[in-house]
């Protein structure tokens, strides 16, 4: 296997490949309309997905920047915040984080060599519209990282020529942006920037950032191509916000570089005949750039430079065997050149090493068929994925292959009521620094292993839904076991080994329910979650949050909308290593939104309006979170 031959050519080719191979089918998935009122078109599992279970979508509606996009995910009960503080904070979905979820972008996975997961932060707030949450074991679809969930962001329509200006009291954060149009381009560009922030008791708390980005999109009216757009981004002098600050450690990421994009095609005459036949493809990359500089007063100063090029290409269409419609793609993965540098200097910033941590290159292939179906009341639904994935570095390698699948049914009691069961196979494939690495990190020496087996899972989950005019919502049990369950043990005080554990499980319930009164400019918005999660010996398994309720509260006058909410986070005493015991929380958030002209709309909003003091998770080294915080937004179309 040659890992260092050229990405477009290995993409291309599959295309190429693909098109040979494809049998007839039918028209492309037909786009939706977003609550921003623009078209765009879904995921091509949505379709499939939507006829089982709910699609849960959430937008910046009750949000004012400048904020971080964690502010917009979290808006799910399904989400919890997770690890440390600051800008490359991460979360978690029903107790499932770091790589065990996927995070993606307009379809693009956001792939990381940090244990802590991929951050999207990077991405300013002001270019996303909204994120798709798709709970449980999503491996059929998206492969080896979403054995416990995925978010999709996806990308805002350009609607006018508009500026945005934000300014946040805690951090005196700044947030500046633009997006305009041409015809069928149209671009974003963003500079935020902020300091470090207080917490309730007026401590200061590591996390400031400085960041610039800019995107550009193309739809061509004719031809193959579809869609094009690339997004760039350059963060500096990151703050980790962690409980060690400042005596014990000073984490600072001095770059955080991102540049990825797609490219979306339909071949419309693949196969000459007349079914009108349409297949679709996209070739996607990303590229990054992490540097750490991790200062430990009186001892040493510790650096990394992580870099690493993701690729992507796939190619599919939908076809239909009597009353059933199926969807098949074939997708191809990579990453080249993923390569973590470090050093180490003294104080006096003499070098007292240098090493190559990891040096490593990964292939992945992959089959994807899914069909589903109504049958009267029920609608049924079921897919199947074969992958295979190598695995190499520094004349070490590895290789796997393993299915999963998903069978599910959606029974429709009333017109009102609705039943659904999901049932799902997932697996999830080492990553190359659990594998491969050796070397420092903020928390110390941590060394991989070779010989680590795929964790494998099955996911089972059912529902009762509702969904009038007035009213709708659902509640949701949830079990998932894993097995071979990849955790980082410790070895000795500094020195930390990845290994697998025999077994976890993972379980609970989480509910949503939304009213807005026939006629009213009133709704009311109730969501929680509980979740349990324990090894084969009754011990609690990292990263289960801490239980959650939450009240969403919207009013919307002529030309004013107000909105605020409450979330009870319960105490948590449950713990895993490496996590400390949590206090209960209520946090309260509030603003509103004024349209002063036609042109012109004016948001505020307070964050922890009662200053509540908590840490942000149950991490034995996170921090406390920002006090309390106001926002001001001026949004001016042009």
């Amino acid at each position: 296997m040659n890992f260092n031959s050229s990405v477009l050519l290995r993409a291309y080719s599959f295309l190429a490949l693909s098109c040979v191979l494809v049998p007839s089918s039918t028209a492309q998935t037909a786009p939706q309309v977003e609550r921003v009122t623009v078209t765009a078109e879904r995921p091509y599992y949505h379709e499939t997905l939507s006829r089982i279970f709910t699609q849960y979508d959430y937008d910046q509606e009750n949000l004012v920047s400048p904020t971080h996009l964690n502010d917009l995910l979290t808006q799910s009960p399904l989400i919890s915040l997770n690890g440390q503080g600051g800008q490359l904070q991460n979360i978690s979905i029903r107790g499932f984080s770091r790589w065990r979820i996927q995070s993606l972008i307009d379809g693009v996975p956001i792939l990381s060599d940090r244990r802590a997961g991929a951050s999207v932060d990077f991405i300013p707030p002001s270019f996303i519209s909204s994120v798709a949450v798709i709970p449980g074991a999503a491996s059929t679809y998206l492969g080896s990282g979403a054995i416990g969930g995925a978010v999709n962001l996806r990308i805002k329509e350009a609607l006018a020529h508009q500026l945005q200006v934000g300014w946040s009291s805690n951090q005196s954060g700044q947030d500046y942006s633009y997006t305009d149009f041409h015809r069928n381009t149209d671009w974003k560009v963003a500079y935020r920037n902020a300091g470090n922030g207080k917490d309730a008791h007026g401590m200061t708390l590591f996390d400031q950032y400085e960041q610039a980005a800019l995107f550009v999109r193309h739809r061509p009216e004719e031809g193959m191509l579809k869609e094009a757009w690339s997004l760039y981004s350059d963060s500096q002098d990151i703050g980790k916000s962690s409980s060690d600050f400042p005596q014990n450690k000073i984490t600072t990421y001095p770059t955080n570089r991102h540049w990825l994009g797609k490219l979306n095609f339909a071949f419309d005459n693949v196969v000459a005949n007349d079914s009108g036949s349409v297949v679709t493809g996209n070739l996607w990359w990303h590229q990054s750039q992490l540097d750490s500089n991790t200062l430990r007063p009186g001892d040493r100063i510790n650096q990394s430079n992580t870099k690493a090029l993701n690729f992507g290409a796939d190619i599919g269409s939908k076809a239909k065997l009597a009353q059933w419609q199926m969807n098949w793609q074939l997708q191809l993965n990579g990453r080249e050149n993923v390569v973590i540098d470090e050093r180490e200097l003294t104080l006096a910033e003499q070098l007292v090493y240098r090493v190559q941590s990891l040096a490593a290159d990964e292939l992945a292939l992959a089959g994807v068929v899914d069909t589903s179906r109504r049958i009267n009341n029920v609608a049924l639904a079921a897919g199947v994925r074969l992958d295979w994935l190598r695995q190499e570095n520094k004349g070490q390698h590895s290789t796997n292959t393993n299915i999963s699948g998903f069978a599910g049914a959606n029974y429709a009691l009333t017109p009102h009521w609705s039943a659904n069961l999901y049932i799902s196979s997932a697996f999830r494939n080492p990553t190359l620094t659990e594998r491969f690495f050796s070397g420092e990190t903020p928390r110390g020496t941590v060394r991989g292993d070779a010989s680590l087996a795929t964790e494998q899972a099955i996911n089972l989950q059912g529902a009762l839904a509702y969904n009038s005019r007035q009213l709708s919502g659902d509640i949701s049990v949830f079990y998932q076991r894993i097995d071979n369950y990849i955790e980082r043990l410790s070895l000795n005080k500094d020195v930390l080994q990845y290994a697998n554990l025999d077994r976890a499980t993972v379980k609970g319930v989480n509910y949503q329910l939304s009213w807005q009164p026939s006629d009213s400019h009133f709704n009311l918005a109730l969501s929680g979650a509980w979740v349990k999660g324990i090894d084969e010996a009754g011990n609690t398994v990292a990263d289960i949050p801490a239980n959650t309720q939450r009240i969403d509260l919207k009013y919307q006058f002529d030309v004013m909308r107000v909105f605020a909410t409450l979330q009870y986070r319960a105490d948590k005493t449950r713990l895993a290593a490496g996590e400390r015991k949590l206090e209960k929380a209520y946090i309260v958030n509030a603003g509103a939104s004024w349209q002063l002209t036609e042109h012109t709309v004016f948001s505020t909003s307070i964050r922890n309006v009662t200053d509540e003091l908590y840490y942000v998770s149950a991490d034995d080294q996170a921090a406390f979170a920002q006090g309390r915080s106001v926002q001001f937004t001026l949004t001016m179309s042009l």
